[in-house]
């Protein structure tokens, strides 16, 4: 930010792609502002959620600006842009709106007024720009001040060996499973209703299998030493390029612009394509010296790479000046089984698997410094220490960044949050079994959260008033490998250790009121 000559900071300048679009952001009750339009708008631009909650609460002068959902989206998109989440679907906004149209408004009815008026809100911001971000308060909101909610079984995905994996494509049309079998498998929302659309081979065991942020790439990863890459064209997912390791393939994903691929092999090397001319090309093969690699990801900003292995070694690799060069190595006391970067790109997270009877995730934040020689750099340094009595299993953050989740073997979910600028517990969720998976809505403002041994149980809870409380509870015969939300936050998946992937809606008790 510039300083004046008299040392003064001057009001910031609102960025050019977030500027005030003064057109659309009308006040009623135009007596009660006490500020100039542009004024008030400037402000509530450089709100988060959580602070346009508190203005409300305390206000009542703000209430009639802030229940402006022209600002509510403009707030969320900027808590949550970094993600490439929000911004690949609001990229899409025609297929949102079209998806509200033949879809989400029929499940809205269902819950009785509330849905209903929520339904007519929503007819209302249809043509606005933000309209996908305006969709995705709505939902939750519904769903948080519902009296009763059961999940209903709308489709099956079936194998012939474990469902390993589920995920669903960023714009929430196309769900991806793997299992212990040759093959992954692709379902697609067609009218409401989930159909079986290919099966993408390999000649051996399929690893992982994940979509690129705007929903039209795909990449598998096989024990065969090869990746595939399949791309979306003209509705049908074909075969676009193969890439041969030496050793099998442990895990393949994007960069978040699509356009590099990291791939982890068995050989001890981690390899970083990218995409150019059509062709896709090896950029650069990260050689690892004593240690072997077990997976990689990208960096929301595509900047950073994380690198986790056997021994206890993280290392953060750096993109500057088109080259990859490795900046910082994070030990844990025996093997790290997991890393993943928050969605500001400057937090991370590591789970280490310690032999013993303290198991550890540990919270990371890149932060600014200098070196002897006075030269600014970057470090991470550890902010917090999340202990659990066995193995952590899963950790997620929620897509603000303001929340972490770690799931563990104790039977025990702990919730972190910033309270005051600093990470603390701010709850914790018990199963009577070791749970096995914890994730975020694409709100932040629901998780989920699934045992993972003997008759499992996935439970669904919300954040009102400040309290992660439970909302849904649904119980299983059969041991939960992964489960997660899709995009619309109403949609969820559930992979079994009986050959099965379920599909669930989240729908109004029959019972239930209209309230």
């Amino acid at each position: 930010m510039q300083v004046t000559p008299s040392g003064e900071r001057p009001f910031p300048t609102p960025p050019t792609p977030n500027a005030p679009d003064l057109e659309s952001a009308t006040f009623a009750n135009r007596d009660t502002v006490v500020l100039p339009d542009e004024m008030v708008i400037r402000i509530l631009m450089y709100l988060g959620t959580t602070d346009i909650a508190v203005c409300r609460s305390v206000n009542r002068h703000w209430q009639t600006l802030i229940d402006t959902r022209h600002l509510l989206a403009r707030s969320f998109y900027r808590d949550c842009h970094l993600t490439q989440r929000i911004n690949s679907i609001a990229a899409q906004r025609n297929l949102t709106v079209e998806r509200y149209h033949s879809h989400i408004r029929g499940w809205l009815t269902d819950f009785g007024d509330r849905g209903r008026e929520t339904a007519e809100q929503l007819d209302d911001v249809l043509k606005d720009k933000h309209f996908p971000e305006v969709l995705f308060f709505s939902i939750p909101k519904l769903l948080l001040n519902s009296n009763e909610l059961t999940c209903q079984n709308t489709a099956t995905i079936r194998y012939l060996g474990v469902v390993r994996n589920a995920s669903f494509s960023l714009d929430g049309k196309y769900l991806v499973t793997t299992s212990i079998g040759n093959a992954a498998k692709l379902a697609e929302l067609e009218g409401g209703q989930w159909r079986e659309k290919a099966t993408l081979r390999h000649s051996e065991w399929v690893t992982s299998a994940s979509f690129s942020c705007d929903g039209k790439l795909l990449v598998t990863a096989s024990l065969g030493h090869i990746c595939k890459i399949w791309q979306l064209d003209d509705g049908q997912w074909q075969e676009k390029a193969t890439i041969v390791h030496l050793g099998a393939v442990r895990n393949a994903s994007f960069s978040p612009d699509g356009k590099h691929l990291v791939i982890v092999s068995g050989f001890g090397s981690t390899k970083i394509w990218w995409h150019e001319g059509g062709l896709w090309q090896e950029k650069i093969t990260i050689g690892h010296s004593g240690w072997t690699p077990t997976k990689a990801q990208f960096s929301p900003d595509g900047k950073h790479l994380v690198i986790t292995c056997d021994q206890g070694i993280v290392k953060i690799w750096k993109l500057h000046d088109g080259q990859w060069k490795e900046k910082f190595t994070i030990h844990h006391r025996f093997c790290v089984t997991k890393a993943r970067f928050g969605p500001d790109g400057k937090h991370l997270v590591t789970v280490g698997y310690s032999g013993g009877r303290i198991h550890n995730a540990k919270l990371w934040e890149l932060v600014d410094d200098q070196s002897q020689e006075n030269v600014p750099i970057q470090q991470w340094q550890k902010r917090v220490t999340i202990e659990h009595s066995h193995i952590v299993n899963n950790v997620h953050f929620s897509p603000d960044g303001k929340h972490l989740a770690t799931a563990s073997y104790d039977g025990n979910v702990k919730i972190c949050g910033l309270v005051g600028g600093k990470w603390q517990i701010k709850a914790t969720i018990r199963h009577i079994r070791p749970v096995g998976n914890a994730r975020f809505s694409h709100d932040g403002k629901l998780l989920v959260t699934a045992t993972c041994d003997g008759d499992s149980t996935t439970k669904i809870c919300g954040l009102a008033g400040g309290k992660w409380q439970e909302i849904v509870t649904i119980q299983h015969s059969k041991v939960v490998t992964n489960a997660s939300f899709g995009p619309d936050d109403f949609h969820l998946v559930t992979a079994f250790n009986d050959n099965t992937a379920k599909i669930w809606v989240l729908k109004k008790k029959e019972n239930d009121d209209n309230s």
